[in-house]
């Protein structure tokens, strides 16, 4: 058998839709749309034009298919292009009077032109695009909980029903299918939650090998198990009960790329993230090295960038190959490798990555020693040993303490309270009122704000947004529970979001 290597892209960002500027504002979404999920379906297509043989995962979370398909994201990505491209033009004159300057901000304008190009060509429809792919093959979709929710934090077991299931409806909805594949929002998992998943019909999950509860043994058919050690746990998926799987991240793959110092983004050649021109925002600059100021930054050269691009491409694509003939000495099988990134790794943090995806899948169906496959193909081909999972998250420490901690604690006392008397009401609730009641919570339940709060990136926004739905949610239990009656302005949702969804649809059985 030859090796089976699992690339899982996982695509998320909160609601953002009308939620301010930059750089947490709607912006943050039409950044990344430029930025990484135009190219990369741009890098994909050509794949399939090519016919190189190869399918990825790629997770879209609920909230973000909701926003690809508004038409408020089409009309305002549109116009946020006329802004860029007009701030390209300014910056002319504030950049160094020398050929090298020029010439960048002139590529960039044509990239500009080109993505627009591209936008219109798909009807401004990047969802339908990555539903196309998956129906030609080359992708496979998952789904996650309709907002993101950290699900390890939650209250009860019905508010994550209620999170699984909107998010299989959302994604059945915009799909025309339903799916296998589940992204666990931060890989938390929390034992008792692949039954959650199994009585939806999913099938696997992905989580760091970290997770792996090593040493432990089980009972199957009589028979006493010895689980693999967390060194073996990643060369192949695991039955954890409920008929559910796990694929855990291979930590070689993950180092790569992630690691600080041995990563590939972060290599000098390649575009600096963090310097943007003061007028237009725009990145001139490459990281030069690790040690030079953002001052000293020197000029970004693309062909040199993309040239590395694919040497790294390549590399990683050997390391793969390595990994798995090393493995075929020791056992006699190469196993499955799993890398498992954010999306919005490739083009937005790191600006080069979509070509560097696409000459690791090129490189390795090249080779043919290892096939690029997705997990249910995986799932077909192997007889599953049985494995146990820690309580875990791929935040620091592994642990839940990136969302739950002194700063965030308050947060998540108003949103078990919230769901405690959320599912109270449920017998109750139906209609209009039911309906806004259900997308509120669940825009409340988010992980990024507690996310945004802890890390500081945007302390303000994350408080500012979850204290906006926690809001709406106390009003409209005030009006179920008064009245009866929606009113006019007080308590009502303006997030044109879930519009699709009702919660008798989704509510417990």
């Amino acid at each position: 058998m030859n090796g089976r290597f699992v690339l899982v892209l996982h695509s998320h960002l909160p609601y953002v839709l009308g939620k301010g500027r930059w750089p947490f504002g709607e912006e943050w979404l039409h950044e990344i749309a430029l930025d990484t999920y135009l190219p990369l379906l741009e890098e994909l297509e050509g794949l399939d034009h090519d016919n190189v043989p190869a399918t990825i995962a790629v997770g879209i979370t609920p909230i973000l298919m909701e926003q690809l398909k508004s038409p408020a994201f089409v009309d305002s990505f549109r116009a946020w292009i006329d802004v860029k491209r007009k701030a390209l033009e300014q910056d002319v004159s504030r950049l160094p009077d020398t050929p090298e300057a020029h010439d960048l901000n002139l590529f960039y304008r044509e990239e500009l032109d080109q993505r627009l190009r591209q936008f219109d060509m798909l009807g401004g429809d990047l969802l339908g695009a990555f539903a196309s792919l998956q129906e030609r093959g080359r992708l496979e979709i998952l789904t996650s909980c309709a907002t993101h929710g950290y699900m390890p934090l939650f209250g009860n077991d019905e508010s994550r029903r209620l999170q699984i299931r909107t998010g299989i409806a959302v994604y059945q909805h915009w799909m025309g299918r339903r799916p296998s594949g589940f992204w666990l929002p931060e890989c938390g998992y929390i034992p008792g939650v692949e039954r959650l998943l199994a009585e939806e019909g999913l099938r696997y999950f992905i989580a760091d090998a970290a997770t792996f509860d090593a040493g432990t043994a089980q009972e199957h058919a009589g028979t006493h198990i010895p689980v693999a050690t967390s060194t073996e746990a990643p060369w192949t998926p695991w039955d954890i009960g409920a008929g559910i799987a796990v694929f855990l991240r291979n930590p070689a793959t993950s180092k790569q790329v992630w690691d600080r110092d041995l990563g590939y983004p972060g290599n000098g050649v390649y575009r600096e993230f963090h310097k943007r021109s003061e007028g237009s925002g725009w990145q001139y600059w490459r990281i030069t090295s690790k040690q030079t100021g953002l001052g000293e930054k020197e000029i970004y050269r693309p062909d040199e960038a993309r040239k590395r691009a694919v040497e790294h491409g390549q590399h990683f694509a050997s390391l793969v190959r390595d990994l798995a003939v090393q493995r075929e000495k020791l056992t006699g099988d190469p196993g499955v490798i799993v890398a498992a990134y954010d999306t919005e790794l490739f083009g937005h943090w790191w600006y080069e990555g979509p070509r560097w995806i696409a000459t690791v899948l090129r490189d390795l169906a090249a080779k043919e020693s290892i096939s690029v496959v997705a997990p249910t193909t995986v799932l077909a081909e192997r007889d599953l040993p049985l494995g146990r999972l820690r309580e875990s998250s791929w935040g620091a420490g592994g642990d839940h303490s990136t969302w739950m901690n002194p700063e965030t604690s308050w947060v998540w006392d108003n949103i078990r309270d919230d769901q405690r008397h959320f599912v109270d009401l449920l017998p109750q609730l139906h209609g209009q009122i039911g309906d806004m009641l259900l997308r509120e919570i669940l825009l409340e339940e988010s992980s990024d704000w507690p996310f945004l709060i802890t890390t500081g990136q945007a302390r303000t926004y994350g408080t500012t947004r979850f204290l906006e739905h926690h809001r709406k949610v106390r009003a409209l239990f005030a009006a179920v529970e008064g009245t009866g009656q929606l009113p006019a302005k007080q308590a009502g949702s303006d997030d044109p979001v879930f519009e699709h969804i009702r919660l008798n649809e989704v509510r417990r059985a």
